[in-house]
């Protein structure tokens, strides 16, 4: 039985899952990563002794995490992750605050003592009436690739009659925050999962409330070295496996018989299947779908080491009129701002005395016209004055003890995201908008036989532990192709 050769496109998470998972399996694989390391968007970037997330900031899920690098026989390489309690805290344009917390209760207490005291309960039934969106659409949804919705609906009927209409009655997820809480705060805090996926919460499914339900079932946590060090853990074990890595090798892919031709033009080899680690929405000829959100990031180095959260939201006076923006293609006038202090909990992130923000704002995608593409290139030099001056005017406004101790590390536009790869600079690509949009996300298996993709623009979707899952399933279902094949 001869070796089977398969190809992965692009190094980050879900490429680098699929490709130690492949090579365990016995299978021959290289990797091709047109940049100089490793990890897609999950990178870091130290900057005198200052080290700071470029991606993703937080980790939820930690079984399937620690569940990726035991498959991959490589626990030994896991950074020690660190459970966050609070998880986030959450400031609002007129002074009140909320504390997310892992204990359900102490939730409640502070929407009850910090918003409004009717919150509380609205807390509680907000998280009971998540768990049942969970139980009933969220686990099925991640037991298997998704394949269609047959596969689906059936893994949600081994689950009771009571999952499948819990299913059918899901509206909005912002209609899900009115329907359980009174105050536009709270309503703000349920609707920013939304933006987990680059979506609107006026426009995305009740669904998205399984995000939530998860931070609090399974933790908030914190990879010791920041996401870039677990995606650095993970190189070295597909290494040690075996795969081959072609670093700063932008390849191509095209079917040659029941093959496929795989590397750069002019060095291409033959390989008995794929898997690409890039937005699928341009192979599947569905690039003229509209985007999800883009990002603009501020690296930050501040002086000394004032008393702030780990994770902290600065909501925007106007949700809907910030979404109405960002989605018409401008930026918002009073954008809700994010920030990671990884510090709070990890202290060799920077060195004693100094502290590190990774800040974050929304921002719409590129037009995909290519001359438009370059004008709103063009414009983003003086766009980022602006946004720069609202993320430390709303900075200093919550925390003035930053004031003149901050200094800027680097910047990412979705200019630079574009620049990456990602369509129009999206950082998830596709947009699940609709109440049946996450059942459109692109699939894992391609539209030719021996194809397949992975990362967050494919299913299960965004995020580190989620990315991991789709290079999983990506990697059975190019794994069962290769044995029908022999």
């Amino acid at each position: 039985m001869r070796t089977q050769r398969v190809a992965v496109i692009g190094g980050g998470v879900g490429g680098l899952t699929a490709a130690g998972l492949l090579a365990k399996e016995g299978h021959s694989v290289t990797l091709f990563e047109g940049g100089d390391s490793v990890g897609g968007k999950a990178r870091a970037v130290t900057v005198d002794g200052v080290t700071l997330d470029t991606g993703p900031t937080l980790l939820t899920l930690p079984d399937l995490v620690r569940g990726t690098f035991e498959r991959l026989g490589a626990l030994d390489l896991l950074p020690p992750l660190t459970e966050l309690e609070p998880q986030c805290a959450y400031r609002f344009a007129d002074g009140c605050a909320l504390t997310a917390y892992k204990d359900l209760e102490r939730t409640a207490a502070s929407a009850s003592e910090e918003v409004k005291p009717s919150e509380g309960r609205g807390v509680r039934g907000f998280y009971a009436e998540a768990a049942a969106i969970w139980y009933a659409a969220g686990e099925p949804y991640l037991e298997a690739p998704f394949e269609g919705m047959a596969g689906f609906m059936a893994r949600v009927a081994r689950r009771g009659v009571g999952a499948v209409l819990a299913g059918m009655k899901l509206s909005s997820l912002h209609a899900l925050a009115a329907k359980h809480f009174r105050t536009d705060h709270l309503r703000q805090f349920v609707g920013r999962f939304a933006t987990y996926a680059g979506a609107s919460p006026y426009e995305a499914s009740a669904a998205f409330a399984l995000i939530p339900h998860i931070e609090r079932a399974y933790g908030v946590h914190h990879a010791r070295g920041g996401v870039g060090a677990l995606v650095e853990a993970l190189g070295v074990a597909v290494r040690r496996l075996g795969v081959t890595v072609r670093l700063r090798t932008h390849a191509r892919f095209t079917r040659e018989g029941s093959a496929y031709r795989v590397g750069p033009t002019g060095d291409a080899e033959l390989f008995d299947g794929v898997v690409v680690n890039a937005d699928p929405l341009a192979s599947l000829r569905r690039e003229d779908e509209p985007l999800a959100l883009s990002g603009f990031v501020l690296l930050l180095e501040v002086e000394g080491r004032p008393s702030l959260p780990h994770h902290t939201v600065l909501f925007g006076g106007d949700y809907r009129r910030e979404f109405d923006e960002l989605f018409g293609g401008r930026l918002a006038t009073d954008p809700t701002v994010y920030f990671c202090n990884p510090s709070a909990s990890d202290a060799t992130m920077a060195p004693p005395g100094r502290m590190g923000l990774f800040v974050m704002v929304n921002a719409p995608p590129l037009p995909r016209a290519e001359a438009h593409a370059e004008a709103a290139a063009r414009g983003w030099e003086l766009h980022a004055e602006r946004v720069k001056t609202q993320m430390f005017e709303k900075l200093h406004r919550h925390f003035p003890e930053l004031r003149g101790r901050v200094r800027v590390l680097g910047q990412r536009s979705p200019v630079d995201l574009a620049a990456q790869g990602a369509p129009g600079g999206s950082i998830y690509g596709f947009l699940p908008h609709g109440k049946l949009g996450p059942f459109r996300r692109p699939r894992i298996r391609g539209n030719t036989p021996g194809l397949f993709f992975t990362g967050g623009g494919t299913h299960p979707g965004g995020g580190v532990p989620l990315v991991m899952l789709s290079g999983r399933f990506a990697a059975e279902l190019a794994s069962a192709h290769l044995r029908r094949g022999q």
